[in-house]
């Protein structure tokens, strides 16, 4: 019976000495808890009412204001809010806007001759045809005008190699 007793009285303080090092994992845990919930919280929302409301839960609620911390948090974080921002103006920009004027790329017509917000120059007037040409074009692709006085030219047209007909004969070939 002795032994048993002097078995309990070795073991009650360690079991004190286990709870106050459980006690203070948890307290760790908790305040990590909180540490992490603010971290993520800025990160996910700009609004100071809602970092505080959040920080507030976690603290107050030790560990099951955690759980309901990641249940209400917004979904997203506010980079990644800006980047599909970003790229949904992009697609948007891509399918309205076909032409941007190259030296400050807003918005211009395609017939444009000189954009209207800084007035680049994007295309010229064919002399021979009045169209709208390309800048880089150094041929009119309407009326063949390539500057000269002389007038326009005509592009030489090159003929194929021609190739002799084979015989065809009635006879149907066997395999």
């Amino acid at each position: 019976m002795e032994v048993i007793q002097d078995f309990f009285a070795n073991l009650v303080p360690l079991l004190q000495v286990g709870g106050v090092i459980l006690g203070a994992y948890l307290a760790l845990l908790w305040a990590a808890s909180v540490l992490w919930a603010y971290r993520d919280i800025r990160r996910r929302s700009d609004d100071v009412s809602v970092q505080v409301l959040a920080v507030a839960l976690v603290l107050l609620l030790p560990f099951g204001g955690l759980v309901l911390h990641l249940v209400l948090r917004p979904p997203q974080t506010i980079a990644e809010k800006y980047e599909r921002e970003l790229e949904q103006e992009y697609l948007r920009r891509d399918i309205e806007e076909k032409y941007v004027c190259p030296e400050c790329q807003r918005p211009v017509e395609p017939d444009f001759i000189l954009c209207p917000h800084c007035q680049a120059h994007l295309r010229r007037r064919c002399p021979g045809c009045d169209r709208v040409v390309d800048l880089t074009w150094s041929v009119c692709p309407y009326c063949t005008y390539d500057g000269s006085t002389a007038g326009s030219r005509e592009a030489a047209t090159l003929v194929g190699p021609s190739y002799p007909v084979l015989a065809q004969s009635d006879e149907v070939p066997r395999r």
